[in-house]
């Protein structure tokens, strides 16, 4: 018993020191998403998706199913026969991923073209 009153302090102070870790990793800029697509992910939308990936200077990265591309190859994000009403997950990486989120929310909801 004795033990444990001593490891409850070393505990406390422990806690502390992880929830300060905790709080820097929610800064991390990784953002997900879970959309349904609104529109035909075609070769013009995964062009814009690869600039505005570019502009922002974050990484992109689309899975839907089994499938996966990443704003590295326009092919690989071609290939994933995003159709209307098809769900898929959305992951940014990068500095400036908020405004990269708002312009690929965009095209992949069909308000831009």
């Amino acid at each position: 018993m004795k033990i444990a009153y001593k490891n409850s302090k070393n505990i406390r102070h422990h806690v502390a020191a992880c929830t300060e870790v905790q709080f820097d990793v929610t800064r991390a800029k990784e953002v997900s998403f879970i959309m349904v697509a609104k529109s035909v992910l075609g070769f013009r939308e995964s062009a814009q998706i690869v600039k505005i990936a570019e502009e922002t200077g974050c990484t992109v990265a689309i899975a839907s199913g089994k499938k996966y591309g990443t704003n590295k190859s326009i092919l690989s994000l071609i290939n994933l026969t995003i159709t209307p009403g098809k769900s898929l997950v959305l992951n940014i990486k990068g500095e400036r991923n908020e405004e990269a989120f708002r312009e690929i929310s965009k095209i992949i909801s069909g308000e831009q073209s």
